[in-house]
């Protein structure tokens, strides 16, 4: 297990050396991104889930991760609001740093390692928690990122209208119901379709995983490690966020499998999204970018510990 965590972080320290060295520039990078968001992990998500027997146990189940999942952004984002108040985070970035706390890199990364290493299932759910993340994203996130300009004014409903049109128009969630319809009706794949979307699928995790590194390569470090909120932002994300899902699902009945991945799903880095959101809406990007820096590095010892335990634990 650790060594597949030590490659998966040698490409994304592959990915910071590239942008470092100037071969992958804004541009490229930009393109890596859509390229990974449009098209590659579309074709992952159809073949991995248009070839899965999904029976209405498992359909079950991926209704019950996605529930699971908004009920337990909402503690974070509780979570998040409270530690902030008390130890009197600085409101002009308090609202990004709260975001950044709640929610977790799910997408780039969490979706190659449930795959990886919980096969096709664990894809389904992490997939479901996903679907949650960008729900959360689009709803609370915005406004959340919008408090210090809302001065008591609520968002238009126009606003929310195109947002959740956007968040329909994913090309994951999207994909994923493709991949619903042809697994619910036993569709059965043409070779050079399942060869195709293979092919392509399987340069997702690389690809993801560069891109990471690439997007550190970003962050301001000055006074990084000297920067208390930041510091304390990647421990609650690492820590404190998935004691908190583990000590709630640990002793509940549901399907083991749904709790590992709600576990790990926690544990992962602060989201890539939050730098990109808070940038769009004016605010205070720089925080966020060290957040996701500081927090994937720490990952390098929390995610192997965490999963060597939710592996001990469903085994």
């Amino acid at each position: 297990m650790y060594q597949q965590f030590f490659v998966l972080f040698a490409v994304i320290f592959t990915g910071y050396a590239l942008r470092r060295f100037g071969v992958i520039d804004d541009a490229m990078n930009n393109g890596l991104n859509r390229f990974i968001v449009y098209f590659a992990y579309p074709c992952l998500i159809v073949l991995s889930i248009g070839r899965l027997k999904l029976s209405n146990g498992l359909l079950t189940d991926f209704i019950l991760m996605l529930t699971l999942s908004l009920g337990f952004f909402a503690l974070y984002s509780l979570v998040s609001y409270v530690y902030a108040k008390f130890r009197k985070f600085p409101r002009n970035n308090a609202n990004v740093v709260e975001l950044a706390m709640s929610s977790p890199n799910n997408g780039f990364m969490g979706l190659p390692i449930a795959l990886l290493f919980f096969g096709e299932k664990g894809l389904l759910l992490m997939i479901a928690h996903n679907a949650a993340m960008n729900i959360y994203f689009f709803t609370y996130g915005l406004i959340l990122l919008r408090r210090n300009n809302l001065s008591g004014k609520k968002i238009e409903l126009k606003v929310l209208i195109k947002e959740a049109v956007k968040l329909i128009l994913n090309p994951n969630i999207l994909s994923l119901i493709l991949g619903l319809i042809i697994c619910l009706n036993n569709i059965e794949m043409p070779v050079v379709i399942t060869q195709y979307l293979g092919m392509i699928g399987n340069i997702a995790t690389p690809m993801a995983m560069i891109f990471i590194g690439s997007t550190l390569t970003n962050c301001n470090f000055k006074n990084l490690f000297s920067n208390n909120i930041v510091i304390e932002a990647s421990i609650n994300k690492l820590i404190l966020m998935p004691l908190i899902t583990c000590l709630i699902l640990v002793f509940t009945p549901i399907n083991n499998l749904i709790i590992a991945i709600a576990i790990l799903g926690a544990a992962f880095p602060s989201a890539a999204t939050v730098s990109i959101l808070a940038e769009q809406e004016g605010q205070d990007k720089d925080v966020a970018s060290q957040i996701l820096f500081l927090s994937t590095m720490f990952s390098m010892i929390t995610l192997p510990v965490i999963l060597n335990m939710i592996q001990t634990f469903i085994s």
